[in-house]
């Protein structure tokens, strides 16, 4: 009987000088690491946002959320419309 080789064994592979995983990045990366805390009944619309997401795949459809939903380029020049950061604004400014 004729033996069939499918496919080299991992072993060989690594042994010809190849490397795994991804090549390394030539930018420099940024971690940004946050909690977000959601509340059932207020925050639904994100939770249900989030609940058909894997998790290794939030980051990236966070990204693409931020990025669709307009976020400013430059910090501190979205409008304030949270009723208590108008508060503390006019008692701070005011």
């Amino acid at each position: 009987m004729e033996n069939i080789i499918i496919s080299e064994p991992q072993s060989k592979k690594l042994s010809m000088g190849s490397k795994r995983g991804r090549p390394k990045l030539d930018c420099k990366v940024y971690q940004i690491r946050f909690t977000l805390s959601l509340r059932e009944g207020e925050d639904d619309d994100l939770l249900f946002f989030f609940s058909d997401i894997p998790e290794r795949r939030r980051a990236a459809a966070l990204k693409a959320a931020l990025r669709a939903g307009g976020v400013s380029l430059k910090a501190g020049s979205a409008p304030i419309t949270d009723d208590l950061d108008l508060t503390i604004q006019g008692l701070v400014f005011g």
